[in-house]
């Protein structure tokens, strides 16, 4: 079957997609990857067909980035402005990657081009998600609104999740619409999804998501990329390592700060009053380089399957795919949200019990973080729920299972 995986997103959120691809082709069907412009080395050294997307210039990538530091609100009405500036031509460019294809896929990044292009084309769209969107239970919050108290309860929560399906369409709605009209020249309701199930790259011991009345929804494990192969650890990063302290590694992915430097400090700090070192994951405007120490080791990146294991604790901004890596390790981890899904990953570590309270990155303080770091190290109890989660997903194989429900499709494309 020939397959178009649409993953316009952020470099975590296109990584799962990677592995789900090479995952489809390894199984014999033909798959195409149609992606953001910006991420295409992630597909270096395999064989799939990518098909990039142009997108916004360099100081508008940053800018979201910064937007994200003021919430999911902020990140909302910023996507609402800037998103028919860049829709109509990702729809042209996606109609043009998917010529051909029987069938596409992606999750909201891919949905926002592909549901249209599919119904363009007259092909299934097959929902492929990283958070339970559709997926409403009063047993966890709605994926947008994750940091709801615990006195909301039950009925509160499942009001959460039609609330989150608004916050999270609404900016998009507009473009998409006209794009759809304009680019595509369809005005009919789309029907490209009409009897198609819904996979989950996560893992059912994460989030337990109920059975839909009307659609078919599998929730796989989570769809892992390994990108240690390739990569040498540096010998002085080894070393420290393996020195005596317990290490904690500390950063915020493809989050932007406009205080990053005080956040460093404020890191630094908090890891000294814990009595822990730190690997510090500098990525893309999170934190700042500091001087190097024998208490701190500086990186731009690192695999975080790699890295994740040889450390003792975790704190990150809650992306899915680093709380993927984060939870598998099997270590406790901290949550700092910024906003958009992250706050919700950082109540689902605090509710399987794996990690503390989330800390919204607005309210990061060193007392804060350093009280979080010294029960992440040293409650044992909560070591070992880590411990014991990370083993059933690693046990999982969720781009094989993934893999299983698409050779099904291809039966009646």
């Amino acid at each position: 079957m020939r397959i178009a995986i649409v993953c316009n997103d952020t470099r975590g959120g296109v990584q799962p997609y990677v592995a789900l691809g090479l995952g489809l082709a390894q199984a014999g069907h033909e798959v195409r990857m149609v992606v953001p412009a910006n991420h295409v080395s992630l597909f270096d050294g395999t064989s799939l067909a990518v098909f990039p997307l142009s997108g916004p210039p360099a100081e508008e990538v940053n800018a979201a980035a910064r937007i994200a530091e003021k919430g999911t609100f902020a990140t909302m009405t910023f996507m609402a402005r800037e998103m028919p500036k860049m829709i109509f031509t990702a729809t042209k460019e996606t109609l043009d990657a998917c010529e051909g294809v029987d069938l596409i896929t992606g999750g909201v990044g891919g949905m926002v081009t592909g549901v249209s292009v599919a119904d363009k084309l007259k092909v299934p769209f097959v929902q492929t998600h990283l958070q339970p969107l559709g997926a409403p239970s009063p047993d966890y919050p709605g994926p947008m609104l994750g940091a709801l108290p615990d006195w909301v309860g039950g009925r509160g929560r499942l009001l959460s999740h039609h609330l989150s399906e608004l916050a999270l369409w609404v900016p998009f709605q507009g473009a998409m619409s006209s794009a759809r009209i304009k680019v595509l020249g369809l005005d009919e309701k789309s029907r490209s999804m009409d009897g198609q199930p819904c996979l989950y790259g996560f893992s059912r011991h994460v989030v337990a998501v109920p059975e839909h009345p009307v659609k078919v929804s599998h929730t796989t494990g989570y769809w892992i990329l390994s990108a240690t192969a390739n990569w040498n650890a540096p010998l002085d990063l080894q070393a420290f390592l393996e020195q005596g302290e317990p290490v904690v590694s500390i950063g915020f992915g493809s989050m932007s700060s406009s205080k990053a430097e005080q956040v460093t400090d404020l890191v630094q700090h908090a890891a000294s009053e814990a009595g822990v070192r730190v690997v510090l994951l500098v990525g893309s405007g999170g934190l700042k380089a500091a001087g190097q120490t024998d208490r701190l080791f500086c990186l731009g990146e690192a695999p975080h399957e790699w890295l994740f294991q040889r450390v003792s604790a975790i704190v990150h901004h809650g992306g899915a795919g680093t709380t993927a890596a984060a939870l598998r390790s099997g270590v406790p981890n901290l949550v700092v949200p910024f906003g958009v899904d992250q706050p919700f990953w950082g109540s689902r570590v605090k509710a399987l019990g794996v990690g503390p309270e989330p800390i919204a990155h607005s309210r990061l303080t060193v007392e804060r973080l350093s009280k979080a770091l010294k029960v992440m190290v040293s409650d044992q109890a909560m070591r070992m729920r880590a411990a014991q989660l990370g083993a059933l997903l690693r046990s999982e194989d969720g781009v094989a299972e993934a893999v299983k429900h698409f050779d099904r499709l291809s039966t009646n494309v």
